[in-house]
């Protein structure tokens, strides 16, 4: 499938929504809070030069426009013994819309799939596995992947060593 149609399809299917607008002190709460989001209101406050009310709405109105839209603890994976991480590149072999939901909620079911993205070129998708050993990872290919009968094919990179890793969103001006 041509990469226009396929981006346009995915693009029809899933219209991003808008930037909201920031000032440079949502921006600056918005950095703040990426580096830690248990920082206490008062704290924040200070640190972004606000009274602690006018912070908290602040911070309640990026939460209800969806810019802030989740607080979760980031585990170590090699300390809970996940220290596999693959990178998988799927091939699909047809690309109708409902093939591609299909997959997609199929990717989304699985817990070693960190992360799956719909990308453009020769690969379809593009997915982030953690296992905790190639046995693990063995067992997953063959179970999610080889019998996927819409795969056309699928390449797994494996992480050789981690260099840079955040979760951080760069916040323009």
């Amino acid at each position: 499938m041509a990469t226009s149609t396929k981006s346009m399809k995915r693009t029809e299917r899933k219209a991003r929504t808008a930037p909201v607008a920031l000032d440079d002190i949502d921006r600056r709460i918005l950095a703040l809070l990426q580096e830690d989001n248990q920082i206490t209101n008062l704290a924040l406050a200070e640190r972004v030069g606000l009274s602690p009310p006018a912070c908290l709405k602040r911070v309640r109105r990026l939460r209800d426009e969806q810019v802030v839209v989740k607080d979760v603890a980031l585990v170590d994976p090699d300390k809970v013994g996940q220290s596999i991480v693959a990178f998988v590149g799927v091939e699909l072999d047809r690309q109708r819309e409902d093939v591609l939901a299909a997959f997609e909620r199929k990717m989304s079911s699985e817990p070693e799939v960190q992360q799956c993205y719909f990308v453009s070129g020769e690969t379809d998708y593009l997915l982030v596995v953690t296992c905790r050993d190639m046995e693990a990872y063995n067992e997953f290919a063959r179970r999610v992947l080889a019998n996927e009968h819409n795969i056309k094919r699928f390449r797994t990179s494996f992480n050789l060593s981690r260099v840079k890793y955040t979760t951080t969103v760069p916040i323009d001006g």
